[in-house]
């Protein structure tokens, strides 16, 4: 015999860890995220100062060379005989003219123009031809300098310009610019990072103020309420779709109450006739053997029908079934085993088509049981006597086939709801085996559908789908 179907412990329920509220993690966000950036900065800064501090002043001279260049005074023969500073640029070399210099020396080597009185060269012992190109640190008077040297073509003849700058003067910048620097980017940074997190406080608020609502809303539905609906239309357009999705599980959870109620309706109404045959028959007395016999028949179907509503309550919640990967042979076989002496007494054959190569599905092996057991039951029910109920199965799925009178095209979307008897239909049942199958075959993913066999009486099939 198959496993029953069996429902599964629920999970534990797990307390909820406590999280700061989305404002301040927000807040804290845009602060951590902006102080992190101004430390990155700051950082940064020092490292390029610290191990590219040469670059940086050679680049820093380069500049400033193109402003002496463009200050060249020639003389009648087109020779450079002097420097000519704009005012803001020879601030620098009067200011700092023990700290900054330049020479321009001609082709000979003669210094030609100076920043100040001192015309000695800047670069003594090199000739003007070894000069161009050349950068790093040069003793002067008892100084170390940084000195670069760039050659020029002035009409035809070169020139070479000497640009000094000491340490001093790089020393004496950092300590004026440095402390003022860090003093503006501590404030700045301060103020910046409380503007952030107000920012995005008030930026939080205002998309939970939406958010509110709809909490309120749904703290509104209950088991008396199902139609009510979550808001979407205020809703950012971040948060709807996961509110639509909210409002799809209402109406699908309002459906299921529907459908529970006329369940429940429909088998109090189903059991109440029965039960109140046998009691009267209890009460009157039973003397005759057939009064005991029908009594009996009577029990053992307000049995089965008990049974069919369990089996349809715990298929009803998929997590409880057992999926394990098995072979439907071998489970279509073990239902034929056990419908043999019912189709026997009924006068028709049962065939099994074994598919051609193996076929494994993930299943509850009760539920498949279940589910084949009333699909080859309820052919054996409507098949005349001589007849034969096939079942067939392959990598597709599986179908039952019979000889009886079939279901009419318009009745066949009505067979697997529950309760549902074709009209006119003397066959004694609840009305509740397809609608069993069906539910094992929804359960598990799977279609099922009916149609006409070949030989004209009813086919159901099942699919399984990826």
């Amino acid at each position: 015999m198959a496993e029953p179907i069996e429902a599964a412990q629920p999970p534990r329920a797990v307390a909820p860890a406590r999280t700061p509220s989305l404002a301040v993690r927000l807040a804290l966000g845009f602060a951590l995220a902006f102080a992190s950036t101004a430390l990155l900065v700051v950082g940064v800064q020092a490292v390029l100062a610290d191990r590219f501090g040469d670059v940086v002043t050679r680049m820093s001279m380069e500049g400033q060379t193109e402003d002496i260049f463009e200050g060249f005074v020639l003389d009648a023969e087109q020779r450079v005989v002097g420097v000519a500073l704009e005012p803001d640029d020879a601030l620098g070399f009067d200011d700092f003219f023990a700290n900054l210099k330049f020479r321009v020396v001609d082709e000979s080597g003669q210094v030609v123009a100076s920043s100040e009185a001192d015309r000695r060269s800047l670069l003594p012992g090199r000739s003007v031809n070894e000069q161009h190109g050349f950068f790093g640190v040069v003793p002067f008077d008892g100084r170390d300098f940084f000195v670069g040297a760039w050659r020029r073509e002035v009409h035809g003849r070169p020139y070479v310009l000497q640009l000094a700058r000491s340490d001093r003067f790089e020393l004496l910048a950092r300590e004026a610019v440095t402390p003022a620097i860090t003093d503006t980017i501590a404030l700045l940074g301060t103020l910046s990072a409380l503007i952030f997190a107000l920012a995005g406080a008030l930026a939080v608020r205002s998309v939970l103020r939406p958010i509110r609502a709809a909490v309120e809303a749904a703290r509104s539905v209950g088991g008396r309420n199902l139609a009510a609906r979550l808001p979407e239309h205020p809703m950012p357009s971040e948060i709807r779709p996961l509110v639509q999705a909210f409002n799809g599980v209402l109406q699908r959870l309002e459906r299921s109450f529907q459908e529970q109620e006329r369940f429940i309706a429909n088998a109090a109404h189903e059991l109440k006739t029965p039960l109140a045959l046998a009691r009267a028959r209890i009460e009157a007395g039973i003397e005759r053997e057939d009064d005991r016999t029908r009594l009996l028949n009577d029990l053992d179907a307000m049995g089965r029908q008990v049974q069919q509503l369990l089996q349809l309550a715990q298929v009803a919640d998929p997590q409880a079934l057992r999926r394990r990967s098995l072979r439907p042979l071998d489970v279509a076989r073990e239902v034929l085993d056990h419908l043999a002496f019912k189709a026997h007494r009924s006068d028709v054959t049962l065939h099994l088509q074994e598919p051609d190569v193996e076929v494994q599905v993930e299943a509850d092996a009760g539920a498949l049981f279940v589910l084949l057991k009333n699909l080859v039951e309820n052919a054996l029910d409507f098949s005349p006597p001589g007849s034969d109920v096939r079942l067939r199965l392959d990598e597709a799925g599986l179908s039952v086939d019979d000889h009886g009178p079939g279901v009419p095209p318009e009745h066949r979307a009505q067979v697997f709801e529950r309760f549902w008897r074709a009209p006119g239909q003397s066959r004694a049942g609840s009305g509740l085996g397809l609608a069993l199958v069906h539910e094992i075959a929804v359960a598990h993913g799977w279609a099922v559908n009916c149609g006409e066999a070949p030989a004209g009486g009813a086919s159901f099939t099942v699919r399984w789908l990826p």
